[in-house]
């Protein structure tokens, strides 16, 4: 039997140098690992200089289509028409309807007690007829003054035929030798003087004529002058019975009753209940946006209606400015003083544009800054913003459709180039 070889072998026990090797081995398989696991973190944001909580943040993808810039406002139901009733002349207002209280057009609401005016009316009145009656006065003289003159151009017409005769019977007579040539000489210059009398008291006659034309005419004028005074005074006096310009209801007295007001002060108001409007109040950064003519989607208790911008004041009072909408008849029979009202005013309309959700990031931003999701890595970019809507906002560079970004407030990021969101 041959004997194996066990008996050789010989157990070595391990060298420092070989413990040293297999150490360096270990060493730098858990280096590997750990570097591996630095290199996923990083790549998934363990370089991130901050952290905030994944619920706090709002995020939207960005998307392409229709845009439509608008700005959603507050405001309430007005009466389209509401004048209101001044005093014509100083005096003591006596109100006779009460506010609230229903009328109709033509319906007394208040009279202004005006002695001096009534006196000065009355003055007038008889200054009037006194003139009248002066004027026909002068007329009846006038015809008198014509009738002599008529009657002076009679007589010398009827002497101007008598010295014809007398001429006639002259010119016989001295054919036939009865009378002497001066005999014949007087009785043509008797015919002369005739004649002359005769065209004086004609040309008398017509100058009368035109200076009683002229005195009527005068005379007329005067009359429809002092006319004229009394129906201006006795409309200033009607003006002073204040009645309803439409059917509706009293509005404010806007003076005490039976106290002393002024000419042209505001006494009451009367609201037009058959036509109504919306009135909005826009911040003053749109004021140069507002333009009559602008669509208004008006919502009322539930109720959408359509108008139209029709006036934007020109007073701005604490950053506000005041605007109407006016509505179609029909419309606007559904109306009721004071109602509250939410209103989208439609500014523009777009088609095929790049928007994302509008959120606090605009502001916070600055419009020149967003952050984009990277996974669990916010990451900080540049971009510019375009128009700005209720609900979206125009995206003019810096981010592409799909991509996802931050809409909440970026004041927690403070500015950082990658958020780590957990």
């Amino acid at each position: 039997m041959i004997k194996g070889t066990e008996g050789q072998d010989v157990a070595l026990s391990p060298t420092p140098k070989k413990q040293l090797k297999t150490m360096a081995i270990g060493m730098v398989s858990i280096c590997g690992l750990l570097y591996g696991s630095y290199a996923l973190l990083f790549n998934s944001g363990a370089q991130a200089s901050l952290v905030v909580p994944r619920q706090q943040v709002q995020t939207a993808k960005v998307v392409r289509g229709d845009f439509i810039r608008d700005l959603q406002v507050q405001g309430k139901v007005v009466a389209a028409n509401a004048p209101t009733m001044v005093s014509q002349q100083d005096g003591l207002v006596r109100f006779i309807k009460q506010p609230g209280e229903a009328v109709t057009i033509g319906d007394l609401l208040a009279v202004i007690d005006s002695p001096t005016l009534e006196n000065e009316v009355k003055q007038q009145q008889a200054l009037f007829l006194s003139m009248e009656s002066e004027h026909e006065r002068a007329k009846l003289t006038a015809r008198e003054q014509e009738l002599d003159m008529q009657q002076l151009q009679n007589t010398a017409q009827v002497n101007l035929q008598a010295a014809k005769r007398e001429l006639a019977r002259a010119e016989m007579s001295m054919k036939l030798g009865v009378i002497r040539q001066l005999d014949l000489d007087i009785a043509r210059d008797k015919l002369q003087q005739a004649e002359l009398e005769f065209n004086h008291a004609k040309a008398k006659v017509l100058l009368a004529q035109d200076q009683l034309k002229f005195e009527q005419k005068a005379g007329d004028q005067s009359v429809e002058r002092q006319k004229l005074v009394v129906a201006e005074l006795t409309r200033k006096l009607d003006a002073l019975q204040i009645k309803a310009p439409a059917t509706g209801q009293v509005g404010n007295w806007l003076a005490p009753q039976q106290s002393q007001v002024l000419a042209g002060q505001g006494l009451l108001t009367v609201i037009d209940l058959s036509q109504f409007e919306a009135e909005l109040q826009i911040p003053e950064s749109y004021t140069s946006e507002l333009t009559p003519g602008l669509q208004v989607d008006v919502s009322i208790n539930g109720q959408q209606l359509r108008g139209t911008l029709s006036t934007v004041a020109a007073e701005v009072k604490d950053a506000i400015v005041t605007a109407r909408v006016r509505f179609s008849d029909q419309d606007a029979k559904a109306l009721r003083q004071n109602q509250r009202v939410s209103a989208r005013i439609v500014f523009d309309e777009r088609k095929d544009v790049l928007k994302v959700a509008r959120g606090d990031f605009v502001a916070s931003g600055g419009g020149r800054s967003a952050y984009k999701l990277q996974g669990d890595v916010a990451v900080r970019m540049p971009i510019e913003l375009g128009a700005l809507s209720v609900q979206w906002v125009e995206i003019v560079s810096g981010a592409k459709e799909g991509d996802e970004l931050v809409t909440s407030n970026l004041t927690e990021f403070k500015d950082a180039a990658r958020v780590r969101l957990n």
